[in-house]
């Protein structure tokens, strides 16, 4: 539950020190200087991601109740393309 003790929530046991470590190293992660690319995407999903960031900055955005809605119709589409 959310109101219980957060050591009730871990997902990993106390004693798995790999674990613990991993995180503390996740909380340096830095929005501002992000990771560059993975060099084995393609010019057109670099292209998309392009595309997405510059709609975000501009405003044009979607309700996050609205994405959830669609979510599903999106995954179906996504999955029945043929040639995947």
């Amino acid at each position: 539950m959310l109101g219980e003790a957060p050591e009730l929530l871990t997902v990993a046991p106390a004693s798995d020190k790999r674990y613990h470590e991993a995180m503390a190293k996740a909380k340096d992660f830095d929005l501002d200087n992000p990771a560059p690319a993975v060099e084995d995407e393609d010019e057109k999903t670099l292209a998309a991601i392009d595309e997405g960031m510059r709609d975000a900055k501009a405003g044009r955005t979607s309700p996050i109740e609205e994405v959830r809605k669609l979510l599903p119709k999106w995954i179906a589409a996504s999955s029945s393309r043929k040639g995947r």
